[in-house]
């Protein structure tokens, strides 16, 4: 038999219904495109133009709503937790993008873990 490398599963019993346990979910107002139909109003003429969309700042993807880009199902009381305190200041920074949660998530895990570095 021939050793297969393990493809990722989605849907498990512990991952967000909302986006599968990804995190992120397309653009609801692009279409995961990045793009947007805007109106250019001229005093001649008025055309349509592509310009970047509003929502998601071009990415075409957005951090879900349901799990907040965690990709877990319960996420009750997840900025109290000691492994999102790096989360919570990427928030207030304003800085935090989509695909960003589950990495600073798992950081602060290892870091709480392994104890403080000096």
């Amino acid at each position: 038999p021939e050793a297969r490398a393990e493809e990722p599963s989605f849907g498990g019993a512990d991952d967000c219904r909302e986006c599968g346990g990804l995190g992120i979910t397309p653009c609801d107002m692009c279409g995961g495109s990045g793009k947007w139909r805007a109106l250019s109003r001229k005093r001649a003429n008025d055309k349509y133009e592509f310009t970047e969309c509003p929502q998601c700042y071009g990415r075409g993807a957005r951090i879900c709503g349901r799990c907040f880009g965690t990709g877990m199902r319960n996420v009750k009381g997840l900025l109290r937790r000691p492994e999102a305190t790096l989360l919570v200041q990427k928030i207030q920074g304003g800085v935090l993008k989509p695909g960003d949660i589950k990495e600073l998530l798992a950081k602060q895990k290892e870091v709480l873990a392994n104890g403080p570095q000096v």
